[in-house]
């Protein structure tokens, strides 16, 4: 009756540990832990260090969305601004305009032209722009993201054309006076001596236009490496002066209307939640660049590059 006794207590141990076992083999790893039980990123009492977003060279568009964006367009667009939003005899390119450049960078489609929209703006229809829904002006701005990414380098319909088609004369002359360029770049500073050996014609005016590159809006790729990353001159940078204490400066990374994200000196990611009486200063290098958009007209375009790939 003993040895019966203990052969059952031995067989309900074993049932205890292979149920224990099966029950752990179903079970994932606990968050936080990675294979081998190695921390990861969010472990309690470890600290991290948040991902630095990468920018897409091109913008993602809703191809849906896009599609009843063109139909709009057709309607109440083309006849000003041409089948490609170009221009045409009666309506001016609006690729590089800062409201639909803005918009193609902005996280929510139509975020920054529904507002550009709404305040008003001439359609071939007669109907008013403040009255497009918040879904056409989505559809619109797929539309136009569409058309924005088409004129980028690696687009399949992309071709290059001739681009030394200005006068270098004229050029050079809006380059020292009504363009602004000669108050920043100087024999001494930013200078471009021989920048047309380094680049060719159409790299010159995309860089121009936008420069920069991916990486020209704060430096905001490279993740979190070890250790301070190299210096980038085109970098926008920012300061935090809170209501009270020290201000912080460094690397603009991310902002939102809660929080302010920086890479300071020693290339520690700060996070600061925004607060009453909180002041953010922004610099950005590259600032007169993107103004330029604005106000510089095509034929300005070309005569400036034709001058910047005479200094060889």
């Amino acid at each position: 009756m003993f040895k019966y006794r203990r052969w059952i207590l031995h067989v309900a141990a074993s049932l205890v540990v292979l149920s224990a076992i099966t029950v752990r083999a179903q079970n994932p790893p606990a968050r936080g832990r990675g294979a081998g039980g190695q921390r990861g990123a969010g472990a309690p009492g470890q600290p991290t260090t948040p991902t630095v977003p990468q920018i897409a060279r091109t913008t993602p568009v809703d191809q849906a969305a896009h599609d009843r964006g063109r139909a709009i367009w057709a309607s109440e667009c083309i006849s000003c601004h041409g089948s490609q939003a170009r221009g045409s005899e009666t309506g001016p390119n609006i690729i590089r305009t800062r409201t639909v450049n803005f918009d193609h960078s902005a996280q929510q489609a139509g975020s920054v032209l529904g507002p550009y929209l709404k305040a008003g703006h001439p359609t071939q229809s007669g109907k008013p722009s403040a009255s497009f829904t918040d879904e056409e002006v989505v559809a619109l701005a797929n539309f136009l993201r569409q058309r924005v990414n088409d004129t980028m380098r690696g687009s399949p319909i992309f071709v290059v054309g001739d681009i030394l088609v200005g006068d270098a004369k004229a050029g050079e002359t809006y380059f020292k006076g009504e363009g602004g360029c000669a108050a920043c770049h100087t024999a001494t500073a930013h200078s471009l001596a021989g920048i047309g050996t380094r680049y060719a014609p159409v790299d010159l005016q995309q860089r121009m236009l936008f420069p920069g590159g991916a990486g020209g809006r704060g430096g905001r790729g490279g993740g979190a490496a070890a250790g301070p990353p190299a210096p980038n001159p085109n970098a926008v940078t920012v300061t935090i002066a809170p209501a009270s204490g020290a201000p912080l400066s460094g690397v603009l990374v991310e902002e939102s209307d809660f929080y302010v994200t920086l890479r300071d000196a020693e290339g520690t990611i700060r996070v600061v939640r925004r607060a009453p009486g909180m002041k953010v200063t922004k610099t950005n290098p590259l600032q007169a660049h993107i103004d330029l958009l604005d106000r510089i007209s095509d034929k300005q375009i070309h005569d400036v590059v034709a001058y910047l790939a005479t200094m060889k």
